[in-house]
């Protein structure tokens, strides 16, 4: 039996697996301590506990002591790093995915710039890691003016993905920071803090080319993968084929592509980004000599499966399936494919990490739906590792029956316990420039504010967060079933009244009742005055999200009218709510407020923006502070954040250091405000 381990964790472990158990292979994965609660470990034959996933010598000498005849990296961690497939071969272990030659011709992003320029491919001006160190910081900006490298300039990591270790800078003088930054980031992320500056194209688009070469020079290549939607330079929603990208245009791209994996001869899946500017000019930025988070679209789209591939070309077969390598192929995609990234973060608050503890999970079932996920409810969301909770990918016959199905996915994808960037995902592929795919990676950072608004009715939230609702659903949810219905009188002079009655013909909602469904989690509000106003309204979009307002008809529900959502305790004081795919926080009414309500800002307190480790503590007791001055920088997910001052003035008192783990909204420091 061969027997296989996995060197990564989450959905991708899992993706892995699955494929591998399918040939029959025995599995192992490794996992450190603190993951070894994952669901993936549950599901291994074995596994290989290591103090790091960045421990290469360790990972591949357990995996000799356990008999591996593979070790498959997935991506992230070292699935890119040449010295540790080194390694592995050495142990007489076969690597699956690319040579460790390839790794080191394009793993880096400015060795694979050199490649690209050898093959006359289209790349951006840089100014590389070497000379940064070797021209004297005074002199960057006449060297950056020299090679046509104007502002802004992007600070970019050499090795690895997902947007680590990235920084735009407006101004040449805000350079060094920001390369010391984003070092640091890539170094914490992918042991490699190499990083270079570039030229910033302001509003491209980001196309990606799907390659798989057979070591030998030939290859084919499977279509590109439209990846513009990004927000801190990681991609959010991608999909298969691009809207934008004619046939011509994409064969073009591919050849360009093709060169490049004859002239490395690469193995295996990989691959190539590319900037796209308005005048339909295309420019190499980089390869990713691994599987990506977003091949599932690729494999929608083509109808293969990269992940059996690259097992096919690690028994020295190649796929059966795919073309001949020694042909040109410009395939036909077989449908439209979308993914979206199921994050545990809050894009309403700065994209802020939000790991802890998934209270209740449910996934969306359907054709043409398609969840990998590394989590089941009851998982842990953890701090040290990436935001991904599940990736959701949907397929259609058109762009437009994938986005429709795409949003319903979405309003079905139930997660409480952590909040996550669920709404944030349905109010992109809800909107009109979206619909029409038009996208740019900056197009999130222009529509931010849109993007992060509640996606049901103002209306509809104020009736769960009125005192009676969610008293009620309180006891409902501590099994105090007894007294189902309320009869609530609202005064017409309350705000609540107010906002609402403006809608219904000055009807009072009088009377309302929750109801627990037989479904996990799940309940129903409906009454007497739900089906008056809903019948009266001209405008349904009171209550219900602009979907529900073509998909549902008024006529339809005669008397027995139900609003249905999800709901759990996060705690004492708070419940969880999704309702038409938004997610409510409701205060609890019977908690008694404390002193841990008050603002932190005006007490002074500084605290921690969530869970994670203080990476840097850059003020001292008694030091004067300004407004926005950077206090300490937390780490969590993978991601540095700063801490700042909300106002001028004195640091009484720091109750962190440098290394410390944060449970969640620690007090940091104590700073006496001047007012």
């Amino acid at each position: 039996m061969k027997k296989l381990v996995i060197a990564n964790r989450g959905e991708i472990s899992r993706r892995i697996l699955k494929a591998a158990k399918q040939r029959g292979y025995f599995v192992a994965v490794i996992s450190t301590q603190e993951d070894s609660d994952s669901l993936v470990c549950k599901e291994a034959d074995f596994v290989l506990l290591v103090t790091s996933f960045l421990n290469s010598n360790e990972i591949v000498q357990k995996s000799k002591e356990w008999g591996a005849h593979f070790i498959h990296p997935g991506y992230g961690f070292l699935s890119e790093n040449s010295e540790f497939a080194e390694l592995i071969e050495r142990a007489g272990i076969t690597f699956v995915g690319p040579t460790p030659e390839n790794m080191k011709m394009m793993g880096s992003k400015e060795a694979a710039k050199h490649v690209a320029n050898q093959c006359s491919v289209p790349t951006l001006n840089a100014l590389l890691s070497h000379d940064l160190k070797e021209i004297p910081t005074s002199e960057w900006d006449k060297e950056l003016n020299k090679r046509k490298i104007f502002s802004p300039f992007l600070v970019k990591a050499s090795g690895g993905g997902g947007g680590r270790g990235m920084r735009i800078v407006d101004n040449v003088t805000e350079l060094p920071n920001a390369i010391k930054r984003a070092s640091e980031e890539a170094k914490a992320s992918f042991n490699d803090g190499t990083v270079f500056v570039e030229r910033y194209l302001t509003a491209p688009r980001h196309i990606e080319i799907q390659v798989f070469g057979d070591g030998k020079g030939g290859g084919v290549f499977f279509g590109e993968r439209e990846c513009s939607l990004q927000r801190r330079h990681q991609k959010v929603i991608e999909e298969a084929p691009s809207s934008q990208i004619t046939p011509q245009l994409r064969e073009k791209m591919g050849r360009a592509s093709l060169e490049l994996v004859k002239y490395t001869k690469y193995r295996g899946a990989g691959t190539l980004e590319f900037l796209l500017d308005e005048a339909g000019h295309f420019y190499f930025l980089e390869m990713n000599t691994r599987l990506q988070v977003e091949h599932p679209v690729t494999e929608n789209a083509y109808g293969v499966d990269l992940v059996h591939a690259q097992f096919d070309l690690a028994e020295g077969n190649w796929p059966n399936s795919f073309p001949s390598p020694n042909e040109f192929h410009l395939l036909e995609p077989q449908c439209v494919s979308l993914e979206a990234r199921i994050l545990a973060e809050d894009p309403r608050h700065d994209f802020l990490p939000t790991p802890g503890k998934i209270i209740f999970y449910k996934e969306p079932i359907g054709e043409g739906i398609r969840v990998d996920s590394g989590v089941i409810e009851g998982a842990r969301v953890n701090s040290n590792f990436d935001s991904m909770i599940a990736k959701l990918i949907v397929s259609a016959p058109s762009r437009a029956l994938a986005i429709k199905k795409m949003s319903a996915a979405l309003e079905d994808f139930v997660i409480l316990g952590c909040t996550t960037n669920i709404p944030f995902l349905q109010s992109i592929v809800r909107h009109q420039d979206f619909l029409l795919g038009e996208e740019s990676t900056n197009w999130i950072a222009k529509n931010i504010n849109d993007l992060n608004k509640n996606i049901v009715s103002q209306n509809l939230i104020n009736i769960f967060n009125s005192n009676k609702f969610r008293e009620k659903l309180t006891l409902l949810l501590k099994g105090e079933t007894q007294n189902s219905k309320i009869n609530s009188i609202f005064n017409r002079q309350t705000n609540f009244l107010s906002r609402v009655t403006a809608h219904i013909d000055n009807q009072e909602f009088d009377d309302f009742e929750i109801m627990k469904s037989s479904q996990k989690n799940k309940f129903y509000v409906s009454g007497e005055s739900i089906i008056r106003t809903f019948k009266n309204l001209n405008d349904q979009n009171i209550f219900f999200s602009e979907k529900y307002n073509y998909n549902l008809n008024c006529s339809s529900f005669q008397n027995d009218i139900r609003i249905p959502f999800y709901a759990s305790r996060l705690s004492q004081q708070e419940i969880h709510v999704h309702l038409f795919g938004e997610y409510l926080k409701l205060k609890c009414p019977f908690y008694e407020a404390g002193t841990h309500n008050k603002n932190s800002s005006e007490s002074g307190e500084v605290r921690a923006p969530m869970a994670g480790k203080v990476f840097e503590v850059l003020i001292n007791e008694g030091q004067d502070v300004l407004k926005g001055q950077v206090l300490f920088i937390v780490e969590s997910m993978k991601m540095q954040l700063e801490v700042k001052a909300a106002g001028n003035g004195k640091v009484t008192k720091v109750f962190v250091e440098q290394g410390q783990i944060l449970s969640g909204l620690d007090i940091m420091a104590m700073v006496t405000l001047l007012k």
